[in-house]
């Protein structure tokens, strides 16, 4: 079998960290393994150079002159990989592409934006609504909010499960104050987002029966059904997180806060792996996962 071109990537890395210190334990130390296994692979090394790169003065660890020479152009073309590597990984440009769902923008990020503004006046962040059928690795979007993307361009991280609860406004949670037994009230519509039926997954999580007469108004989009639900029009099941200004005003009333979780219901920010070293961009993840969980 040939020799291959080029010494093992892993031995010439943990030759230059031994090169800078001189010392196996410091050097161990730096990578997070064993001396032993820095002995090993300058040993390896050696094995494929074919000739000895550090020697023992007493107790004192030295270099040989060709280790010394040799050393001096490994670390330099690390440093030229690292260099590089940064101006790929680097924010491509002066400004960061938010991908978030409507409802999201609305009730929660639109209310905190100024904030975020006055705190980081030198971010030039772009906010894009996204419709269900949108592709976000399509849009080329540097950041979202939103369920995981799987696509070799971007990493996803997991924030929080979105939770569902049965709320309405202050007049109507008066007349079910024995909620959920709604036998009295069947009267009262229940509010569900159309082709979705979250009422019926509600249901099944919490061996609960409402009566088959109880009427149901169906919506096409998530901000209509908490509209419906701010001017009493039912009970709707909402996700917490979008209506948590609501809640603490008042003007929604939460009808069970054990709440109910949908399978692969949860949020996620997910980001563009080429921008991975953006401090802006890590800055806004802070901000968004605190939003999202406070």
């Amino acid at each position: 079998m040939a020799t291959p071109l080029m010494p093992p990537l892993k031995s010439l890395y943990i030759f230059s960290v031994a090169a800078k210190h001189l010392n196996f334990s410091r050097a161990a130390e730096e990578l997070c393994i064993t001396p032993s296994a820095v002995s090993h692979q300058i040993r390896r090394l050696e094995d494929w150079l074919g000739c000895k790169l550090f020697e023992k003065s007493g107790k004192q660890l030295i270099m040989t002159q060709q280790a010394q020479n040799y050393a001096l152009q490994v670390r330099q073309s690390f440093e030229h990989i690292y260099n590089s590597t940064c101006e790929i990984t680097s924010c491509e440009s002066g400004h960061i592409q938010l991908g978030i769902t409507s409802a999201f923008a609305m009730k929660r990020l639109m209310p905190a934006l100024e904030k975020w503004q006055l705190a980081n006046p030198g971010i030039d962040l772009r906010v894009r609504m996204l419709n269900c059928e949108d592709k976000p690795e399509a849009l080329e979007l540097d950041a979202v909010v939103a369920n995981p993307i799987h696509h070799v361009s971007y990493d996803s991280k997991f924030i929080c499960h979105e939770s569902y609860h049965p709320m309405c406004s202050p007049s109507l949670a008066r007349q079910v104050s024995s909620f959920p037994n709604l036998d009295t009230a069947n009267d009262i519509p229940l509010l569900d987002i159309e082709g979705v039926n979250i009422w019926s997954l509600w249901q099944q999580d919490k061996n609960i029966s409402f009566p088959g007469s109880q009427k149901q108004i169906l919506f096409g989009h998530t901000l209509l059904l908490m509209q419906a639900a701010l001017y009493g029009q039912g009970i709707a099941m909402l996700e917490k997180t979008l209506v948590k200004n609501e809640l603490e005003s008042g003007a929604l009333i939460c009808l069970d806060d054990s709440g109910f979780i949908p399978p692969q219901s949860a949020y996620y920010f997910s980001w563009r792996k080429s921008r991975r070293n953006d401090p802006a961009l890590k800055k806004l993840q802070s901000w968004l996962e605190a939003l999202l969980l406070e």
